[in-house]
């Protein structure tokens, strides 16, 4: 009988201590939804765009966060592409991380419909207007195809290419060996001659021309096909 007594005693003992609460773990959603809204707020973009946060440890347990979380070490200004973000818990338990995301932003942008090679004139007839993720262009893209049209490939471009201002440059105005017309303008008088272009020119650029009555070789500034200004 004692022995009956004693056990039932110790079960009520073990029956009546009470369980440990498990600690409360911080939602991995609860972060990436914070992440997503922080950056949100900070892109500055009227474009249509998408965030991807990038998934963290499953395994990682942080305690739950009895305060609102905070943002450390994130620029003012969030771009398109790869960002990263630190948040923080400044809480009693206190706990920091860093998450990551890919921004897209979407833009209607030049692209072209088919292969220009280098010094190609770029034509109508090579583009068209298309939504595309700029999020690698770092800002080098171009949306009216008159920034590119007539204008020549600065290197051999595929397909498909987004067209930026780095993509294309303008087509001389004078190429070597052209006849030209080599006017000289100064106070009280002007002058025009027959020349050579020695080099290839755009507009506003410096290049050598050869005067075809005295031989001389001088520099000239391009005005527009065919004429070239000496100062």
């Amino acid at each position: 009988m004692i022995q009956k007594i004693f056990a039932l005693v110790a079960l009520g003992l073990v029956v009546s201590v009470p369980c440990r609460a498990e600690e409360k773990i911080q939602s991995l959603d609860s972060i990436y939804g914070f992440v997503k809204e922080t950056i949100e707020q900070s892109l500055k973009t009227s474009a249509e765009y998408e965030i991807s946060v990038l998934p963290l440890d499953n395994q990682l347990k942080l305690p739950e966060c009895t305060k609102p979380l905070e943002v450390f070490k994130a620029a003012d200004l969030v771009k398109a592409g790869r960002a990263t973000i630190g948040v923080r818990c400044d809480a009693e338990k206190k706990w920091s991380i860093f998450v990551s995301a890919i921004i897209k932003v979407y833009e209607h942008v030049i692209v072209l419909t088919r292969a220009a090679q280098r010094g190609e004139l770029i034509t109508g007839q090579y583009l068209a207007i298309d939504k595309r993720d700029v999020s690698k262009c770092r800002g080098d893209f171009l949306t009216q195809t008159g920034q590119v049209e007539n204008k020549q490939a600065a290197r051999n471009l595929p397909a498909g290419t987004i067209l930026g201002a780095r993509s294309v440059v303008e087509p001389p105005m004078v190429k070597r060996k052209d006849k030209i017309t080599i006017s000289s303008t100064q106070p009280g008088f002007a002058i025009q001659m027959s020349g050579i272009a020695m080099m290839d020119g755009v507009k506003g650029q410096l290049i050598r021309v050869k005067n075809e009555n005295s031989g001389r070789i001088i520099g000239a500034t391009v005005i527009e096909p065919g004429l070239v200004l000496v100062k």
